[in-house]
C-alpha cells in the first residue's frame, strides 16, 4: 500500500518521515481533510490574530500531490 506524507507549514515548518499508508490518492486527500482541521485545533495564532495553515501532502517519491489550507482571523468588534 503506498505512503503519504503529511507536511504542515504553519510558520514553523514540520515535515512527515514516517508517513501514512493510504489505499488511494483519494484516500490521501480525505486523511488530509480530516487531519488539518485537529492539527490547527491546538495552535493558535502567534503575535496576532491571523494564522495560515497548510498541509501538503508528498507521495514516496517526495513529490507534492495535494496541498490543504485553513485560515484563522480574529477579529475584535468595538462598539
Amino acid at each position: 500500500m503506498p505512503r503519504y506524507f503529511f507536511d504542515v507549514q504553519n510558520g514553523r515548518d514540520t515535515r512527515d518521515h514516517v508517513g501514512t499508508e493510504c489505499a488511494t490518492l483519494e484516500e490521501a486527500c480525505q486523511h488530509a481533510k480530516e487531519v488539518l482541521p485537529e492539527i490547527t485545533s491546538h495552535e493558535l495564532p502567534r503575535g496576532g490574530d491571523r494564522q495560515a495553515f497548510t498541509l501538503l501532502v508528498r507521495n514516496e517519491q517526495g513529490h507534492p500531490v495535494y496541498s490543504a489550507a485553513l485560515m484563522f482571523v480574529g477579529l475584535v468588534l468595538t462598539e
